[in-house]
């Protein structure tokens, strides 16, 4: 079974007709038949034709409470009603009739049954979660669902209530008042004369100009502040162009740069093919240089051959000892009285040893 909440008003202005007649009440504006009214959008469309004014949450909020009050409780179910006395306390009971419209009543129209047979509880003997769902809403939510039912149906059923319904009166205890204490005879109080009143008079109205010139200066310092606080606006914006036109500047500049890189970069692919170029020409004059000297080497070499051909007779008088020159056709030939790698080692085209 279900415990709903239900108010007897924002104030608690109606709990006497709820305790009195054993009912709950849908308080609110909601005036049409709920009876068997299950779909929202049906119920919403009803309430927002028959209060045009009202705006699109208090739809929504009067429509969901009342197809709840009129559909969804069920004999059995229990009902809690806060007291908004101070004491505070929290009305709980069982309800036993179905739903009831009433036309002819001003503005309890909506009604169930109600046996308040569990009585007036303190709030105390509730947790805090349950205490805080019960004052929930309570600006605008006359009728809910709490959601802490078997907790509540627990401390109901094992504690005791603070007074049955219809309260009892409460007795109050004696208070045991103070004498009143003797009254003290004081100096009758000082009438001022007309003087007195006119110079305070005169100290106030030099108060009130005092004010005047203050406030008059204060607006002047404020549309001086004005001024000065335009002209600094007007300093921003002038300082801003500028430096958006010297970052376009600077921008410029840098693409000049880059253009100057581009140009250099050629440049230097340029000079490097011409130094590649060079230095192939020079090669091949090099290797010409080469072949001349070659070229003459042999021919030295061949007049040598002849001289000492002719020379031999006069060579073969002399000592064997003696030392002879010989001199190298060719590059290939080797001096066949000397190792080959000592011609190697001098890489000459004559011996000397022999």
């Amino acid at each position: 079974m279900a415990v709903w909440l239900c108010r007897a008003g924002l104030r608690g202005e109606y709990e006497n007709k709820f305790i009195d007649l054993k009912k709950i009440f849908l308080i609110g504006s909601v005036s049409i038949d709920l009876t068997g009214r299950t779909d929202m959008q049906e119920l919403m469309k009803a309430i927002s034709a028959a209060y045009p004014t009202e705006p699109d949450g208090s739809v929504v909020t009067m429509s969901s409470q009342a197809r709840a009050f009129a559909t969804k409780v069920k004999v059995g179910d229990w009902v809690v009603t806060p007291n908004m006395s101070p004491e505070r306390l929290l009305f709980i009971g069982e309800i036993t009739g179905k739903y009831e419209y009433d036309p002819k009543k001003s503005e309890l129209k909506h009604s169930h049954v109600v046996n308040w047979k569990y009585g007036a509880w303190k709030r105390e003997e509730f947790d805090e979660d349950i205490i805080r769902s019960v004052d929930a809403f309570d600006s605008f939510m006359m009728f809910f669902k709490l959601r802490q039912d078997k907790r509540i149906k627990e401390i109901v059923e094992k504690g005791k209530p603070f007074s049955p319904l219809p309260l009892l009166p409460i007795k109050k205890s004696s208070i045991n008042k103070p004498e009143a204490e003797p009254i003290e005879e004081t100096e009758p109080a000082a009438v001022y004369d007309n003087a007195e009143l006119k110079e305070a008079i005169e100290d106030v109205k030099k108060i009130i100009e005092e004010v005047k010139k203050t406030n008059t200066e204060v607006r002047r310092i404020n549309t001086e502040n004005k001024k000065v606080i335009s002209e600094v606006q007007e300093a921003i914006s002038f300082v801003r162009k500028s430096n958006l036109n010297e970052a376009m500047e600077v921008r410029k500049v840098i693409e000049e740069v880059k253009d100057v890189i581009i140009e250099v970069k050629e440049t230097i692919t340029e000079v490097k093919k011409a130094t590649i170029n060079e230095a192939t020409e020079v090669k091949k004059v090099i290797s010409e240089v080469r072949d001349a000297i070659d070229a003459s080497a042999d021919a030295s070499a061949s007049a040598s051959a002849s001289a000492s051909a002719s020379a031999a007779p006069a060579a073969s008088a002399e000592s064997s000892e003696t030392v002879k020159t010989v001199y190298i056709n060719s590059s290939r030939n080797k001096c066949m009285y000397c190792d080959p790698s000592y011609y190697d080692i001098l890489k000459t085209r004559r011996c000397f040893r022999r």
